[in-house]
């Protein structure tokens, strides 16, 4: 796969998933996922979201509704309330400036993880245009938001995506919130290691 393709793919994973996150599917989305042609066309195939795939099925599209809706209360995914160590304030005010450094529009206000998905991929889709032959404007753009990946990982999501994908996956109730962490594993994992071949390419 070249890694122009892995971009493409790492970008559409992010943006699906940020979604799933911070708000419940669409009844398009639930359908796609319900159905085992669709699912086909996931653009990672790693072990993790191979067998969150796997698991999936039809769910009723009310019990998805339902399911968002408990897990948001009994799961945090504001950063902050699994960081004793950080300020909120701060942790806020470098995350806004993160997003905002990195493109990400409409520009969020808050901590929640699925923001911090979606800037991931947003950024992956920088990566497009890193391959052999790029430019030198090309190469840098994809260097900045490959090192701005990375970063984000190390000083955020690192920090706290663990507990917050075990939480989901003990309470949730439905197949596709379920399958959930092991799709967020498996992103953040090719995101990792896209990132990591363009900043050994470019160095």
């Amino acid at each position: 796969m070249t890694l122009t393709n892995r971009a493409v793919g790492v970008g559409t994973a992010g943006f699906v998933l940020s979604r799933l996150l911070l708000e419940p599917p669409s009844r398009a989305l639930a359908e796609h996922f319900g159905n085992p042609q669709m699912r086909g066309t996931w653009p990672l195939d790693d072990a993790d979201s191979r067998t969150a795939l796997d698991s999936l099925g039809a769910d009723l599209y009310e019990d998805l509704l339902e399911d968002h809706t408990a897990l948001s209360r009994v799961v945090s995914l504001q950063e902050a309330a699994w960081r004793a160590d950080e300020d909120p304030a701060r942790l806020h005010a470098d995350l806004v400036a993160a997003y905002e450094a990195g493109g990400l529009r409409p520009l969020p206000a808050d901590d929640h993880v699925g923001h911090q998905v979606a800037l991931l991929a947003h950024l992956a889709t920088r990566l497009v245009d890193a391959g052999a032959g790029a430019g030198a404007g090309a190469a840098e753009t994809a260097r900045a938001a490959a090192l701005a990946s990375q970063e984000l990982r190390e000083a955020h999501l690192d920090r706290v995506i663990g507990p917050i994908l075990d939480g989901i996956a003990r309470q949730a109730r439905t197949r596709l919130y379920r399958a959930v962490p092991g799709l967020v594993r498996g992103f953040l994992a090719a995101d990792r290691a896209l990132c990591a071949v363009v900043l050994d390419g470019l160095t």
